[in-house]
């Protein structure tokens, strides 16, 4: 008996498997460039930067350290004497940390960076993480009620943290919003339209409200992110555009945008979904809550990566810094381009890392800790999964 495989079931695996490629060759990129053995920089009289692996003997945050080089590659006379001495006679050599003629720094391996993270602040950034979990479920509880569509904060709760499940933890193109959307146009049948706009305008919202936290601190500090000013601006100015457009119907209908959308087969579900979204304009205050709700909790996830920097030892990058780095590799991470952001977020933390100096290594150690404490929602997500019902909803929503 021969099954018919329908195309658009192989078009998604196609997209599917290309994202988790993408996703994995990003992420390989980027690991095949970080120190997985410790490694003593020196930073020679013309100021060149070279390095030796070896072994931190100790606690490798401190100032001061001793350090055991490898074997090979033998140092060559360009190191100083006491360094190639300590290599030729398996010895460990004190180093500090500073300026001069011996400028030295230091590096831990990956696994060494893991082993010993402080778990103290591994829990106060949890806790961080969950206090803005908070902030977004009420966030899109209260922008559901303002849709016409009410329901418990619990039900918002579950259904977000559903979302995340989709999200972090399974690949595949049935996207946590998507799941979110579904189910809850599904529980207001009359409502359909303005359940699934809720979701849309909560990510929106979120996002730019993210880009604009950057942007602030950008124009008002300054420094090496600088260079992020312009994208930065004219994201901002195409989602100002774009709202402005949206909120003008005199104008829409001038540029002919709206007899665009009547000529498109799905023209009566788009009008539909136009209505729901101009709903929102009509509520300016719930608006403005819904954008302080998503500050706090951007400012939340900001000191919980924060937290994970100094669990680290990261001690160079400082709350300023966090506030422009997090949020521009966080948008970098939404981009539809690998499951779950990965690959995408450590590249991102790496760069902006290395674009103020610090250790690259350090900003993908962090990234990777940061997605770990979001998946461990997807899972909690994922224990909705046995509610009754539910099953059915998600096959619904993948159909």
């Amino acid at each position: 008996m021969e099954v018919e495989v329908k195309p658009e079931s192989g078009r998604k695996t196609l997209v599917t498997a290309i994202r988790l490629i993408a996703g994995f060759g990003i992420l390989a990129f980027v690991l095949s460039g970080l120190p997985w053995n410790d490694r003593l920089q020196w930073t020679d009289a013309q100021g060149e930067v070279v390095d030796v692996p070896g072994v931190i003997e100790g606690d490798w945050k401190i100032e001061a350290i001793e350090f055991l080089p490898a074997k090979l590659p033998v140092l060559d006379a360009n190191w100083p004497e006491r360094l190639r001495s300590a290599q030729t006679n398996r010895q460990t050599v004190a180093v500090a940390r500073g300026q001069g003629p011996e400028s030295f720094d230091w590096k831990p391996g990956m696994p060494r960076a893991f082993r010993e993270m402080d778990r103290g602040g591994l829990v106060q950034a949890m806790a961080l993480f969950s206090a803005a979990m908070v902030l977004v479920v009420t966030r899109w509880w209260r922008l559901l009620s303002v849709a016409g569509c009410p329901t418990s904060w619990f039900n918002a709760f579950r259904l977000t943290f559903l979302g995340m499940f989709f999200n972090l933890v399974v690949p595949g193109l049935t996207g946590g919003d998507l799941v979110k959307g579904v189910v809850v146009a599904k529980e207001n049948p009359t409502r359909r339209a303005d359940a699934l706009v809720s979701v849309v305008v909560d990510r929106l919202l979120g996002l730019t409200v993210l880009a604009a936290l950057a942007m602030v601190v950008i124009l008002f500090v300054g420094g090496a992110f600088t260079e992020l000013r312009a994208p930065l601006l004219l994201l901002l100015g195409v989602a100002a555009v774009a709202i402005f457009l949206y909120a003008n119907k005199k104008l829409r209908k001038t540029l002919g945008l709206s007899a665009l959308v009547d000529r498109l087969p799905f023209g009566e579900k788009l009008r539909s979904l136009d209505r729901a979204g101009l709903l929102y304009l009509a509520h300016p205050f719930e608006v403005g809550v819904a954008v302080v709700l998503s500050l706090a909790n951007h400012v939340l996830i900001v000191l919980g990566v924060f937290m994970l920097g100094r669990a680290f030892g990261v001690q160079v990058v400082n709350l300023t810094d966090y506030l422009v780095l997090t949020p521009v590799a966080n948008i970098v991470s939404a981009l539809p381009v690998a499951p779950g952001g990965w690959g995408l977020g450590e590249y991102a933390y790496k760069f902006l890392f290395e674009m103020i100096g610090a250790s690259g290594a350090m900003g993908v150690a962090v990234s990777v800790t940061f997605r770990l404490c979001q998946l461990v929602f997807g899972l909690i997500g994922g224990a909705f999964l046995l509610l009754p019902g539910i099953k059915a909803e998600v096959r619904e929503v993948a159909a």
